[in-house]
């Protein structure tokens, strides 16, 4: 059994919780990846993706107002994935619909519209970077934003294959019941929006915050040979070495004898 070398840079990757008030509770948009997808297939995630190099150029920089040259690549990547994903454009007046087929990229789609994307409606709470030897690393920022009722996600039945909204208690709740899968920052975003009654409440919360939590996981194998993934300020974070930790091969296996045990396998993405 061979070490993997220790990771490369992680891949600059943005999620999105669209959020919206439904019946005086607060409902999160949730997306499933199809269970043919390379990444997390069937898992129930955020919209979202990686950083491209068009999201942080000119182009996207003439479409998105209200965000700065640092945070434009990581805003518009979220923003883009959201129309490509589920139809969903974040605007001054956000609305659904999806980009034609052949109509070319969400940005080309925009300026066909005449649209701009509010970028100052995508709020910053949480940044998660993968643990050091983890076969894919991603250095993920978490944005939330608000949409009106009536605002449907269409999804785009390649990547995404099922979409639609739910209390985060009940999501949660029902990952824990087996009844669906969802990747450990997923789950744990999930526990966080469960404590606010609406988003107006949870964005008066990040925001009165003294600066975005950076959450960076570590591994270890567990007492009944599992895999176990522990956050800062849980027990026993402090005993983990980041970079000593088990290989890759030896993760493998503990996930394996998680799912032998029926215990849900933990996935490291967003």
């Amino acid at each position: 059994m061979t070490d993997l070398p220790i990771a490369a840079t992680p891949r600059p990757s943005t999620t999105v919780c669209v959020l919206r008030e439904h019946d005086n509770a607060m409902e999160v948009l949730m997306v499933r990846r199809s269970p043919t997808a390379r990444f997390m297939g069937g898992a129930w995630v955020f919209p979202g993706g990686v950083v491209d190099d068009a999201d942080s150029s000119s182009r996207a920089a003439a479409l998105v107002s209200g965000v700065g040259s640092t945070e434009l690549g990581w805003v518009a990547a979220g923003l883009r994935e959201l129309v490509e994903e589920v139809g969903v454009w974040i605007t001054p007046e956000p609305f659904a619909s999806r980009v034609p087929d052949g109509a070319g990229s969400v940005y080309a789609e925009a300026e066909r519209r005449s649209v701009r994307f509010d970028g100052a409606a995508m709020v910053l709470f949480a940044n998660w970077i993968t643990p050091v030897k983890s076969p894919m690393r991603f250095d993920a920022r978490f944005y939330a934003v608000s949409v009106p009722a009536g605002v449907e996600p269409e999804p785009d039945d390649d990547e995404i294959d099922g979409a639609g909204w739910s209390r985060p208690e009940t999501v949660v709740e029902r990952a824990g019941a087996g009844e669906l899968l969802l990747p450990f920052p997923t789950r744990k975003s999930l526990e966080l929006l469960a404590k606010f009654a609406t988003p107006s409440d949870f964005f008066s919360h990040v925001r009165s915050l003294d600066e975005v939590p950076v959450v960076r996981p570590r591994l270890r194998i567990g007492e009944e040979g599992g895999l176990d993934i522990v956050v800062p300020g849980e027990p026993g974070f402090e005993d983990i070495d980041e970079v000593g930790g088990p290989d890759f091969e030896t993760m493998r296996a503990a996930a394996r004898v998680a799912e032998q045990s029926g215990r849900p396998i933990p996935e490291l993405g967003g």
